[in-house]
Parts: C-alpha cells; structure tokens; sequence
C-alpha cells in the first residue's frame, strides 16, 4: 500500500487561514513536511504563560474544527508565546 500523500501548495493556505481566524494578528508559518504535510509555527501573545499541552490543545482544536478531515495533513504544530522568545 502506497502512503498517503498530500497537496501542500493547497492546504497550506487553508491551514494558514484556519489559524488566522483565531490569531489574526499573530505570526504564522507554513512549511512542507514528510509527503507534502503541512508543518505550521505559530508565535502569539496568547500562548504566554500555557503549558506545552494548553498550547496544542488549543492549535489542535481549532485545526480540527476548521478544516475537519483535513487537519490530518498537519503533521506538526508548534506554538510559542512571546514569553518565550
């Protein structure tokens, strides 16, 4: 059985635009991962003071409820407060 490949060129906007519904001000970034995964940084005064499992729950659940089946093309998320930086 062959792996499950992607479309990066048109998911990553999506992903992008899912994420800008929620941080429109914050720093988002896309790269292509492993079978054109979408591997997504984003840094946000909102993440200041979370844990590590706050921060992914939140990127998490609202990938998951934007882009619903296709937030599998997300193979990584990282989150970073300013805090942080």
């Amino acid at each position: 059985m062959a792996p499950l490949t992607f479309d990066f060129d048109n998911l990553a906007p999506q992903v992008e635009a899912a994420l800008r519904h929620e941080f429109p001000q914050d720093t988002i970034d896309t790269r292509e991962g492993y079978l054109g995964r979408v591997q997504v940084l984003v840094v946000s005064k909102r993440f200041n003071g979370l844990s590590e499992s706050e921060k992914q729950s939140l990127i998490w659940d609202v990938l998951r409820a934007r882009l619903g089946p296709d937030s599998q093309a997300v193979s990584v998320a990282l989150a970073y407060g300013t805090d942080e930086l």
